[in-house]
Formats: structure tokens, C-alpha cells, sequence
């Protein structure tokens, strides 16, 4: 057995057991959704988890999944369901080349996300469409909504779109044979995506997009490198899409680099899932790799055979740039099978087409102009736009801030009256309380003619009145409160040579004996109520 036969038991055995295990997968999904009982959401998650699993690996059966779907969403009038569907249904299509149809259900799924109000779905869709207008090769179109989803996914911080959208953006690079900005967004969409988590698939895309890239420069083992890591990740989800494009790039890339058995390993896998996807563009391209591959290797008649098979079933539809491979390739064989004739014949129609194709590469060299003149202007009118909204949120914000601090300034004005305006208050408080201690001791009211500073308090007076003896401690406080009565704890601790909380202790006790509820002032009040005590 030789070493290619091995190879491909061993590829045919890995995609088996994987087919197996997403088809017991899909067995259970099924029983899932079917299963009444369950609840509505349940059923959907089932419907959107089978999606995901087979919209690459079985699209033709995830189309008729889908319809399920539609009809369950519809009869429970679920609109973002309905949303989810019609976006699934346009990327099935886009995938498998039906533009148009893919086209009309991302156009139903962006009215659905208009009703639903919501911004992802709104980023995603936009997205989405601008990938079909990038297939119709209508790049102007394409850029104006990558770009406008962008700035929905950059608005919400959401770093995973705003990735998908310079990953697309890229490709309308590519697609133009802008190659250096292409790469520049590549590179862009793998460092936004850097310290966050995303799905692996993510990254293979945007492998898979810088290894075509260096494959259209001719730096094959730098594509070869960026196909090899993408393939990786596409082979482990089973994105059978994905896993044709790597194995017909990488044939093309051993064939450039003249590893004939390498080629054929990957163009027997191309093959083996072209036919599987049914996908007629990609079985053409299979064949066409093939045939190449048997002239490589010297077998002329297989190669004809092969090459006159395609041939046949060209219709007019056809891309121009297979025409153009295929018959340089018929000549090549014409040649080598030593039939000048024919050589001729397929050399004149080689010529057709490549005249063509220099018109298709005129026009995009044009186009290339165009797209990074109106490109630049849309981005220019945006950063327009961003300036103007900072600058309107920047007044906005320093008039906000000039209202703070006003605002702040006529509070601490007013924190400051009232707090003035109650000293005041309370320092003529303490004056008229103060005033008529004097009076008091003065004896005015009994109209004696006495010195104020001789006036004496009477203990026995005093503690009659309260009925209560007092201690020596009491005793002296109330003589020092005579002669200073608003004098501190700490000055009468010094002046009686004791503790601050023993003359704390001693005020409190005759707060309660003289029955003083004035919260300011209390001193005051005690020394008064023990003067009248005396008179």
C-alpha cells in the first residue's frame, strides 16, 4: 500500500468518525426541539445549536431544518426567531453561491431587526449584507456597510464584531489586489481580538484570509504557514466550507512549489467534500487541480480526459478566470500530446480570455482608485462627524461642569450664610444670657445697690431648691462657673486641679439636679438657675 493510499484511509477515518459523532449530536438536537413539552426557548436553543453544527458540514439539511424553525418561530410570533432564521438562511445561500437568494433573507432578517430595535442585530445584519455585495463584486457598496456595522459594533464595544468587520473590510482589499491594506486589516482584526475570548473559528478566518493573501503575492511558504493554522481550527468544527478553500489553496501552493504528492494529498481531500457539499464551482475547481496534477506527473491522457470533462460541462455562466485556467491548461496538454491543432485552438481561446481578464484587472485597478477615494472620504466624513460629537459632548460636559460648580458655589454660600447667621444667633444668645447673669448678681430686680463682683452663691439657698446636698466638687465647679460662666471643661479642670472627666462627670450630675435641657448653652443655663437659687 503506498504512502498517499495510507493518507487518505487515515483522513477518510478521522472525517467519518467526526460525521458520526455531529450526526449523534444532531439526533439529539432533534428530540429536543420535536419534544412538545419542552419550553419554547429550549426548543429554539435546540433549532440554533443545530444550525451552528451543520450549516457548513449539511447545508442542504440545515435548509430544511431551518424551515422547521421558521414555521415554530411563526407560530409562536417570535420575532427575533424569525430574525435568527432569515440571517441563517441568507448565510447558507451566500456560502453556496446563490447570491440572490442569500440577498433577499438578509434583507428580511434587517427589517426584523429594525422592529426588534436591537443594535447587535442591526451591526450583524449590516455585516452580513455587505458580504453579499462583496461576492456581486460591488465593493463601494460592501465598504459602506462593513464600515457602518463597525461603527455600530465600536459604539457598543464589542470587540468581536468590530474584528468581523475588519476582517471583511480586508477582503474587499483583496479582492481589489490592494494586498498591503488587506493585510493591514488582517492584522488589525487578529490584534483586536488578542486578550479576549473568542471562538477559534474566528481566527481561522482570518488565517485562512492572510494566507490567500500571500498566496496572491506568490509568497507561498508564508501562505502555506496561515493555510496550515487555519486548517487546524476548520477541521476541528467540521466548517466544511472553510475546509475545501485551504485544500484547494494548499494543492495550488504544493503544485507552485513542485511537491507533487503533497498536491495531490490536498486535492483528493478537496475533492472527496466538494462532492459531498455538492457545490458545483468547487467540484470544477477539484477537477481542474486534478487534471493539472496528472499532467504534472506525466499521465497525458488522464489529463485530457479530465480536462475535456470540465470543458464540456462549462456553461456561460461560468467564472472567466477558470475559463482562462482551464484552457491554458487544455493547451498545455494539447502540447504535450503533441496535437498542434488543438494547442493552436486552445491557445486562441486562452487569449480570449485573458484578454478578458486584463479588461477584468483594468477595471479593478480603476475600481481601486475609486473605492480608496470614496473609502477615504467616507472615513474622513466619519472622523468629521466623530470630531463634532466630541466636541459637542465636550461643551455639553464643560457646561455641565460650569453648572457643578456654580451650583457647588452658591451651596457653600449658602451652607456659609446659614452657618453665620446661626453664630450670630446663638453669640446673641449668649450675650442676653450672659446679661442677665450680671443682672442677677447685680440684685436689680430686688433693687440692691451691690458690686457685682461681690455677689456670693448661697449653698443652703441652693440645695433647698434643688433638694439635694452637694459635694465639695460640685461646690467649687458652680463658684468657678460664677465668676466665667462660659468657661471650657479643660480651663475649670485647671482651675479646680482636677481631671477633664471628673468635671464632666460633676456637670453632668448637676445638669440633672437643676433640671438644665438646654442643649447649647448649658453651663450658662446651670450657673443662672443656681444665681436664682441664691436670690
Amino acid at each position: 500500500m503506498t504512502k498517499n493510499s495510507i493518507l487518505k484511509i487515515v483522513f477518510l477515518f478521522i472525517f467519518s468518525i467526526t460525521n458520526i459523532v455531529a450526526q449523534n449530536k444532531s439526533i439529539d438536537l432533534k428530540s429536543v426541539w420535536e419534544n412538545t413539552k419542552n419550553s419554547d426557548s429550549i426548543r429554539f436553543k435546540a433549532l440554533a445549536d443545530y444550525y451552528i453544527l451543520n450549516n457548513q458540514a449539511q447545508p442542504d439539511v440545515a435548509l430544511k431544518v431551518l424551515a422547521y424553525y421558521y414555521k415554530l418561530a411563526k407560530e409562536k410570533n417570535n420575532t427575533k426567531e424569525l430574525y435568527n432564521v432569515a440571517n441563517d438562511r441568507g448565510g447558507i445561500y451566500r456560502l453556496k453561491g446563490e447570491l440572490d437568494k442569500s440577498m433577499h433573507y438578509y434583507k428580511v432578517a434587517e427589517k426584523l431587526a429594525i422592529k426588534l430595535n436591537n443594535s447587535t442585530l442591526k451591526a450583524d445584519i449590516t455585516g452580513n449584507i455587505g458580504n453579499v455585495y462583496a461576492n456581486k463584486k460591488d465593493y463601494k457598496q460592501a465598504l459602506q456597510y462593513f464600515y457602518s456595522s463597525f461603527k455600530i459594533y465600536k459604539n457598543l464595544k464589542e470587540k468581536k464584531g468590530e474584528s468581523n468587520m475588519l476582517t471583511n473590510i480586508g477582503s474587499v482589499y483583496l479582492y481589489i489586489q490592494n494586498y498591503d491594506l488587506a493585510l493591514e486589516y488582517y492584522q488589525k482584526a487578529l490584534s483586536t481580538i488578542k486578550n479576549i475570548d473568542v471562538p477559534q473559528r474566528k481566527k481561522a478566518v482570518i488565517y485562512i484570509n492572510i494566507g490567500w493573501t500571500n498566496y496572491e503575492l506568490k509568497k507561498y511558504k508564508e501562505a502555506k504557514i496561515y493555510y496550515e493554522k487555519g486548517l487546524k481550527i476548520v477541521e476541528l468544527t467540521n466548517d466544511k466550507f472553510f475546509m475545501v478553500s485551504c485544500y484547494a489553496t494548499l494543492a495550488k501552493i504544493y503544485l507552485a512549489l513542485n511537491e507533487i504528492e503533497k498536491a495531490s494529498n490536498y486535492a483528493k481531500k478537496m475533492n472527496t467534500i466538494s462532492n459531498e457539499l455538492k457545490v458545483s464551482s468547487f467540484i470544477t475547481e477539484g477537477q481542474l487541480i486534478s487534471a493539472e496534477l496528472e499532467l504534472k506527473e506525466g499521465n497525458i491522457e488522464a489529463a485530457l480526459k479530465m480536462g475535456e470533462s470540465i470543458l464540456a460541462g462549462l456553461d456561460k455562466n461560468s467564472d472567466n478566470e477558470l475559463k482562462l485556467n482551464l484552457y491554458d491548461l487544455l493547451y498545455k496538454i494539447y502540447l504535450a500530446g503533441n496535437n498542434p491543432k488543438k494547442s493552436l485552438e486552445m491557445y486562441q481561446e486562452y487569449s480570449i480570455y485573458k484578454d478578458s481578464m486584463q479588461l477584468e484587472r483594468n477595471k479593478l485597478t480603476l475600481i481601486r482608485e475609486v473605492v480608496k477615494i470614496e473609502f477615504d472620504d467616507i472615513l474622513a466624513e466619519n472622523e468629521q462627524k466623530l470630531q463634532k460629537e466630541k466636541a459637542e459632548t465636550e461643551s455639553k460636559h464643560q457646561q455641565k461642569t460650569y453648572g457643578i460648580i456654580l451650583g457647588s458655589i452658591i451651596l457653600i454660600m449658602g451652607i456659609l450664610f446659614y452657618f453665620n447667621r446661626n453664630i450670630k444667633k446663638n453669640r446673641k444668645k449668649r450675650d442676653e444670657l450672659l446679661q442677665e447673669i450680671e443682672k442677677l448678681k447685680s440684685n436689680e430686680g430686688q433693687k440692691l445697690v451691690l458690686n457685682s463682683n461681690e455677689f456670693q452663691l448661697v449653698r443652703e439657698k441652693i440645695e433647698k431648691s434643688i433638694d439635694k446636698a452637694l459635694n465639695e466638687t460640685d461646690w467649687n465647679v458652680l463658684n468657678i462657673l460664677l465668676k466665667e460662666p462660659d468657661i471650657t471643661n479643660n480651663e475649670i479642670a485647671e482651675q479646680a486641679f482636677m481631671s477633664v472627666d471628673g468635671i464632666g462627670s460633676s456637670l453632668r450630675r448637676m445638669y440633672v439636679y437643676f433640671d438644665i435641657k438646654e442643649s447649647k448653652y448649658k453651663k450658662i443655663a446651670l450657673i443662672t438657675k443656681a444665681i436664682k437659687a441664691s436670690n
